[in-house]
C-alpha cells in the first residue's frame, strides 16, 4: 500500500467512514456455459479464503457464506460479492441476473435491477418482529424480578427496510425448522424453504460411556452474545439456589456490562464459573468438556442455534427451548416449554438424577442425529437443491 492510500485509510478511520470496497470482488464462473452474474450480499471475506483456512472452523456463517457462493459458481454464475453491511455500493454499472442477500440490501438494490432479476433472501433467524417481541418480554421479566435495567442486545436494525426485503424477494431460504418457520406471516411462508444449519468443525467428539457421563455431572451454558435473549439470567438464578450443582458459562459477554452488573454476585458463587469464549476444538474446551454432561439452552428466538448444534454434536445432553430451532429425536433430550426458572430447575434436576444408562442412550441418539442433520454435507445438499429450484435450473 503506497503512502497516499495509507493516509486515505487513516483519514477514513478517523472520520469513522467504513472501509468498504467501491466495487465488489468477483469469483468467475466455474462452468464453460455461463449462466449469468450474481450480486452476493452476505459475508464476503470467506469467499476468498483457502478451503483449509482455520477461520472457517468457527461460527458456521463464515463457511456457509463461502459454500453458498461456491454453489452458485458451480452452477455457472459469476459472483460479485460485498458485505451485507455495505450500504454504499449500488448495482448501477453492471447487469445482474440474481441477487442473494440476508438483510436490507435486496430492497435497496431492487430499483437498479431489471424485472427479470431473481431476488433471493437468505433468512438466518426467526421472523424479526417475533424475535424483537420475544427479547423485550425476556428483558421486561428480568427487570421486574431484579428491579435493575438491562438494554436489549439482539434486536435487528432497520425493521421496516427488512420487511421490504421480505416482500420483494421472489424466494427465501430459512435457517430453521417448523418452529422457526411458524414465526413468519403467511404471506412469507409461501416462499420460504427451511434449510438446516451446519455445525462448527470439531476436532474431537465424545464417543464412549465414561466420556458422556463424567462422575461430576456438571452443566454448560454455551452461546454467542445476548445473555438475556439466550436465557443466561434464568440459568444463573437456577444454579444460585442449587449450590450442589455446577454450571460453566462459555461465551464472549464482556461487552454486556449491564448484565454483569446485575449478576455480579452470581458469578462470584463457587458453583458458577465464567470462562469467556472458548473454541469448541480447543484444548481448553476439551478439558472443560470432560466434566460436563449436559448443555442448557433456553433461548427465546433462533433460526437454528449453531452453538446448540455444536454441543449436541460434541456429545452433551440437550436441555433446550423449542426456539433453538432444533427438532429433537424421540427420547433424546428435554424440551423447555416455558423457560420459566421453575421449569429449568426441574429439568436440570431431572437430568442430574437420571440413570446413567438412560442418559448415555439419549445422548448417543441426539449426537448421531446432529452429526448427520447439521453436517456441512447436508447443508450443502439442501442449499444446492433450493437454489436449483429457485433458479429453474
Amino acid at each position: 500500500m503506497n503512502l497516499i492510500n495509507v493516509c486515505k485509510k487513516k483519514i477514513k478511520n478517523y472520520l469513522g467512514v467504513p472501509d468498504y470496497n467501491p466495487e465488489p470482488r468477483r469469483m468467475e464462473s466455474k462452468l464453460p456455459t455461463h449462466k449469468g452474474v450474481l450480486l452476493f450480499s452476505y459475508i464476503d471475506a470467506p469467499l476468498f479464503w483457502n478451503e483449509n483456512d482455520s477461520r472457517l472452523n468457527g461460527h458456521s456463517n463464515n463457511w456457509e457464506s463461502r459454500e453458498i457462493a461456491k454453489i452458485f459458481n458451480e452452477l455457472g454464475f459469476a459472483v460479485d460479492a460485498i458485505s451485507w453491511s455495505d450500504q454504499f455500493f449500488y448495482p448501477d454499472k453492471r447487469s445482474y441476473d440474481v441477487i442473494f442477500d440476508i438483510h436490507t440490501n435486496l430492497q435497496r438494490w431492487a430499483p437498479f435491477v431489471s424485472s427479470s432479476c431473481k431476488k433471493i433472501l437468505h433468512i438466518t433467524g426467526s421472523y424479526f418482529r417475533f424475535q424483537k417481541d420475544a427479547e423485550l418480554a425476556r428483558v421486561a421479566a428480568l427487570e421486574a424480578r431484579t428491579g435493575k435495567l438491562y438494554s436489549p442486545k439482539r434486536i435487528a436494525s432497520d425493521l421496516d427496510l427488512a420487511e421490504r426485503s421480505y416482500r420483494l424477494a421472489d424466494t427465501c431460504s430459512l435457517i430453521g425448522n417448523k418452529v422457526t418457520f411458524d414465526t413468519f406471516p403467511l404471506e412469507y411462508k409461501k416462499k420460504i424453504t427451511p434449510i438446516p444449519v451446519s455445525g462448527s468443525r470439531l476436532d474431537y467428539v465424545k464417543s464412549i460411556r465414561e466420556e458422556y457421563i463424567p462422575a461430576s455431572r456438571e452443566f454448560l451454558w454455551f452461546y454467542g452474545g445476548g445473555a438475556v435473549h439466550k436465557g443466561l439470567d434464568l440459568v444463573l438464578e437456577v444454579f444460585a439456589r442449587n449450590p450442589h450443582l455446577k454450571l460453566h458459562v462459555v461465551a464472549k459477554l464482556e461487552s454486556e456490562r449491564d448484565f454483569f452488573k446485575i449478576y455480579s454476585n452470581h458469578f462470584g458463587l463457587p458453583n458458577i464459573t465464567y470462562h469467556g469464549y472458548l473454541h469448541p476444538s480447543s484444548y481448553q474446551f476439551k478439558e472443560l468438556g470432560s466434566k460436563i454432561f449436559a448443555n442448557i439452552a433456553p433461548s427465546c428466538s433462533e433460526g437454528i442455534s449453531p452453538a446448540t448444534v455444536t454441543c449436541m454434536q460434541y456429545g452433551f445432553y440437550p436441555i433446550i427451548s423449542r426456539h433453538n430451532g432444533i427438532t429433537l429425536p424421540d427420547r433424546a433430550g428435554m424440551y423447555l416449554e416455558t423457560c420459566s426458572i421453575d421449569e429449568i430447575e426441574q429439568r436440570v434436576i431431572e437430568a442430574y438424577e437420571a440413570p446413567t444408562d438412560l442418559l448415555v442412550e439419549q445422548i448417543r441418539v441426539a449426537q448421531t442425529f446432529a452429526l448427520h442433520e447439521y453436517s456441512r454435507e447436508n447443508f450443502s445438499q439442501k442449499m444446492r437443491a433450493f437454489l436449483i429450484q429457485s433458479l429453474g435450473l
